[in-house]
């Protein structure tokens, strides 16, 4: 009882707050809407932007204090705060597209506004996790709910299919990750990242057990991320999920993945370098490879854009290599650890803001093309003439395509230019090769689905739903994927800066 510490909550309040407004605006939306009985829920989307929004407002005009909190189980930082206004925006843009689709087809899922903010939730935990129990509380917060959000849809077998299989293979994913924190207890007497840490810097470290633990935690966090092979879901429940929900996991959950990595990995430094850099790297070109090569082949664009997730996870994970790379360059690599982990990290900050941009632009088109009733606009030949009855949607998803190829003037290019330069600095020649090709496959797929919207007549069976909202917020996204690949220096400079406030 001696580590018995008492918690000040009311000294925590402030920084607290957001996550506080996330978590009761949740019930408060349940509540809502079991008293008010009405067919249509657009009050439910307006008091989930509501409470996004407020999250968003309080960590503005909150204190910027880099601090733990709830007795060291979390951490407030600049990186955090970058991250959570990410899940915000994703969840307003989500929440748009799915009133939107609800409204037009009179068919409404209330379950789906308090569920996406728990899911919010849960991701703002996992990233400010300071301790192996946040991180599972945080991780399984998120994904009991993204299992509903997929599998809920009344009536469409595809959906149920989709969140079974992701239950399934998600508890899977679960019990690796929790045996591989109970290896990390074992090795470090105790859960927090700072007993973890005087563990790793300790005279004689019990390197198989570190070695164990943290590679049966890589495995559940590359579940999360798409990682090859743990990326066998990923199709399918991209695919049977609604679009809106697709969209929603390849940006936001995504991203959830690649914040709790990226901590992870510094954590680990260097021993997790030692350990499992020669195997990460060629899972992340099994997993950049596979991604585009098995993309080649889809003639569905929910599973075209499910191996597309997977292809950039391989990217992402380029960052994370980067960041161990100096120790596998010896003493001389190991002086320009922070230099090259700066360049790595913000290079994939940057990244996940221009790719939850592309994702979230194109599966905005994707979710309002089809008839509703389960009808999703998958087939890409069904695409075709696309730009004569629907310019403004052509566009924007032609906008969000390319960037996804990696074109300029878009924010792809960029993204790219950064993540492959940091690559370069530290000396990863061959990886940065095999990335830049990977990337040129990419884009015969990419280019395929702009060929039949622009070069193929209207068919009769070609796709014709309409909402006008939707389609607008997602042409908003695309006029930002174009500015920020115009002008992208200035993000990019915020970026660095977020990430040098890591806090643990």
């Amino acid at each position: 009882m001696e580590h018995f510490q008492l918690i000040n909550v009311a000294a925590e309040a402030g920084d607290l707050l957001p996550y506080l407004v996330v978590a009761c605006g949740g019930l408060l939306v349940m509540l809502v809407d079991s008293f008010v009985r009405t067919l249509k829920k657009d009050h439910l989307s307006y008091l989930t932007i509501f409470v996004l929004c407020g999250a968003v407002i309080l960590q503005i005009v909150g204190e910027k204090s880099n601090t733990t909190l709830m007795g060291g189980m979390l951490v407030t930082s600049d990186f955090t705060r970058f991250f959570n206004f990410l899940f915000a925006a994703i969840g307003v843009v989500t929440t748009i597209y799915a009133t939107g689709i609800f409204d037009r087809d009179g068919r409404y899922r209330p379950e789906f506004y308090p569920l996406i903010l728990f899911t919010i939730l849960g991701m703002m935990i996992l990233v400010a996790a300071n301790d192996l129990l946040t991180i599972f509380l945080g991780l399984e917060t998120m994904s009991l709910s993204t299992y509903i959000l997929v599998g809920g849809v009344r009536g469409n077998i595809r959906s149920s299919e989709a969140g079974f299989k992701y239950l399934i293979l998600g508890g899977f994913s679960s019990a690796f990750l929790l045996m591989g924190m109970a290896l990390m207890y074992g090795f470090a007497g105790g859960t927090g990242f700072a007993d973890i840490t005087a563990a790793l810097n300790s005279a004689n470290p019990d390197h198989l057990l570190v070695g164990l633990g943290s590679g049966l935690m890589l495995i559940g966090f590359g579940f999360k991320i798409a990682l090859v092979p743990f990326h066998m879901w990923t199709p399918d429940v991209y695919d049977g999920a609604p679009s809106y929900v697709t969209g929603f996991m390849a940006t936001a959950i995504k991203a959830a993945g690649f914040a709790i990595l990226m901590r992870f990995v510094i954590l680990m430094q260097p021993q997790l370098g030692f350990a499992w850099y020669p195997l990460l790297a060629v899972l992340a070109v099994l997993t950049m490879s596979a991604g585009n090569l098995i993309a080649l082949a889809q003639s569905n664009i929910k599973r075209m854009l499910a191996w597309s997730s997977v292809a950039h996870a391989g990217y992402l994970m380029l960052g994370i290599l980067t960041m161990l790379s100096p120790t596998q360059g010896g003493s001389e690599k190991m002086m320009d650890t922070q230099a090259i982990g700066e360049a790595a990290g913000s290079a994939m900050l940057f990244y996940l803001i221009g790719y939850s941009l592309m994702n979230l632009a194109a599966f905005g088109i994707i979710n309002i093309l089809g008839k509703g009733h389960g009808d999703e606009a998958d087939d890409i030949n069904r695409y075709a003439g696309l730009s004569r009855t629907q310019p403004i949607a052509a566009a924007t998803l032609a906008v969000a395509l390319l960037s996804l190829a990696g074109i300029p003037p878009m924010v792809g290019f960029m993204a790219k230019f950064y993540l492959f330069s940091a690559v370069i600095k530290a000396g990863l020649i061959p990886l940065a090769i095999i990335g830049v090709i990977n990337s040129l496959i990419s884009v015969y797929y990419y280019l395929r689905l702009l060929v039949v919207m622009y070069m193929k007549e209207p068919e009769e069976d070609s796709y014709k739903g309409r909402e006008m909202v939707s389609v607008m917020m997602a042409a908003f996204l695309a006029l930002i994927i174009i500015m920020l690949g115009v002008i992208p220096d200035s993000f990019h400079r915020m970026a660095v800066i977020i990430f040098r406030q890591i806090q643990f």
